[in-house]
């Protein structure tokens, strides 16, 4: 499947690429977003650890210049390095989503929709794989990395699963243990397996961590004036940007004890708002069903 980019026209209005202007895209991913940015007129810098990604990279490179792009071989918990590097710019983008590449290759071993071994990794020459951490943890840990990073139902019911059916190679065999401890897939329902893959990956690439170590980097990433835009494709993911935004956004009244017209140094962003796929893009793209687009201006003072 060929990938499409997310939200194309929410993110162009929200990160208002244009000559002149400087974007990181933070996941480049199959570059989708990066070449609406460059067509726009503006700079961009973008990361990526997957070596695929790379290849793309490179061969956009040579269409756009060096001058106008530049591939940056890192993770997007790693901004803050890129920052100190380039100086502050005038948008950021994270999507935090797979690529439909990443997802339709059964060797990468994201998708329990087809066989493949059991990989996951962003980086497939770096850190253990999936197959590594759900047949390396103790039962308890293995549970709470699935309450905590997926938010699966019946993470005990799973973990015992898992660990009875070890050695797990494949994402069969991952799939099969969930569905033995949960229920068979039904047509037209969510896999019962989905949350439970989504946890592992998560815990294989820390993305938590990540996600934490790019936002922590966002002061000192963006201009003032510059904008932030975070896709998210799952709840937990979507909380922790939500409350971020929330716990930095510009408030209407006063803090208690402050001076009126005193600024809050903890208060330096505003809102932009959300956005969710229209009816027509998930029908054109049904991976796009549960993305959510979140936006954050930095206060020009």
């Amino acid at each position: 499947m060929e990938h499409v980019p997310v939200l194309l026209d929410a993110i162009m209005e929200m990160l208002q690429p244009a000559p002149g202007r400087t974007v990181i895209d933070a996941t480049f991913g199959r570059g989708g977003h990066t070449r609406a940015f460059l067509e726009r007129g503006a700079r961009v810098i973008a990361l990526d650890v997957d070596p695929d990604a790379q290849a793309e990279a490179e061969k956009l490179s040579r269409e756009a210049g060096s001058d106008r792009f530049r591939f940056v071989r890192k993770n997007f918990g790693q901004l803050a390095e890129i920052v100190a590097e380039e100086g502050s710019v005038d948008g950021l983008l994270l999507d935090l989503g797979l690529s439909s590449p990443q997802l339709d290759r059964a060797e990468r071993g994201f998708s329990f929709q087809q066989s493949g071994p059991l990989d996951m990794r962003m980086d497939p020459a770096q850190g253990e794989s999936a197959a590594d951490v759900v047949n390396r943890l103790p039962e308890p840990e293995l549970r709470q990395l699935l309450r905590d990073g997926g938010e699966d139902r019946d993470p005990g019911k799973i973990a015992r699963a898992i660990v009875r059916a070890r050695p797990l190679r494949t994402t069969e065999d991952l799939a099969q243990a969930v569905i033995r401890a949960t229920k068979a897939p039904r047509p037209g329902s969510k896999h019962p397996a989905t949350r439970t893959f989504l946890a592992v990956r998560r815990a294989v690439n820390r993305e938590g961590e990540m996600l934490d170590q790019a936002l922590a980097a966002v002061p000192k990433a963006l201009k003032p004036g510059g904008r932030l835009a975070v896709l998210t494709y799952q709840s937990l993911e979507d909380r922790v940007v939500k409350n971020w935004i929330r716990d930095h956004a510009e408030e209407e009244k006063r803090q208690p004890g402050m001076a009126f017209g005193q600024p809050n140094p903890a208060r330096w962003v505003k809102s932009l708002g959300e956005a969710v796929p229209s009816e027509a893009e998930i029908s054109a793209n049904p991976r796009a069903r549960s993305a959510r687009l979140r936006g954050a201006e930095r206060i020009a003072s």
